[in-house]
């Protein structure tokens, strides 16, 4: 007997219409309502996502090439301070991650591969923050011609563009696979001096390169 029966009387008359349309939406509510849960489980256990990061602050205290010539034999010297977040958005899967390699870059060429974080791990649905320091005095960079140009360019200004990138490894709670992880942060530095109150930093959201393998 299906559930609206009970609703009509002698010869298919509707004694209660009410009835029917009150009960169809009683069970349509639960079937949505199991469907939701179903969704919410398949996503909390079945599939995996990559965190997310942005770079929370940055600041450049001292950045002076001394240009070359060529260009590939100038050198810099620089101090830099950066504070990334990565948050696990996966309601269920833990994140381990390897040691973080950190560099820095300007036009394209790198000048500072000296930082480095600990290996951690990452609770689901929660927000870890990194931070790192790193300086050196006439350390070579091989900047191109045009590279010099816009350093120049920037110096005028005071306003360097920078990025950085933190290497690594994660592996995702239950997962076998260690995954090679990439985040490259485009910072936009005001140099300040030390002894003056800083700039305040933009919020800059970093871009996520993963390996395409399976288990990753």
């Amino acid at each position: 007997m299906a559930f609206w029966e009970p609703c009509f009387g002698k010869d298919n008359e509707c004694s209660n219409c009410d009835c029917g349309w009150k009960t169809f939406a009683i069970w349509a509510g639960i079937i949505l309502v199991l469907c939701a849960v179903i969704i919410v489980l398949v996503i909390a256990f079945a599939v995996k996502f990559p965190p997310k990061a942005t770079a929370d602050d940055a600041v450049l205290s001292r950045f002076a090439l001394a240009p070359g010539s060529p260009a590939a034999n100038s050198t810099i010297s620089y101090n830099i301070t950066a504070t990334v977040s990565l948050r696990n958005p996966n309601i269920h899967r833990a994140i381990a991650y390897g040691p973080l390699a950190v560099s820095f870059s300007f036009n394209g060429s790198r000048f500072d591969e000296s930082g480095t974080i600990p290996a951690f791990d990452h609770k689901p649905r929660k927000t870890a923050t990194v931070r790192v320091t790193v300086g050196g005095v006439d350390k070579p960079v091989k900047l191109t011609a045009d590279g010099v140009k816009e350093f120049r360019s920037d110096n005028d200004t005071g306003k360097f563009g920078v990025e950085m990138r933190l290497d690594t490894t994660l592996q995702y709670k239950g997962r076998s696979a260690k995954c090679p992880l990439v985040v490259v942060c485009p910072l936009q530095l005001q140099l300040v001096d030390p002894d003056v109150a800083a700039t305040a930093f933009q919020r800059t959201k970093c871009t996520i390169l993963r390996a395409k393998k399976s288990g990753c």
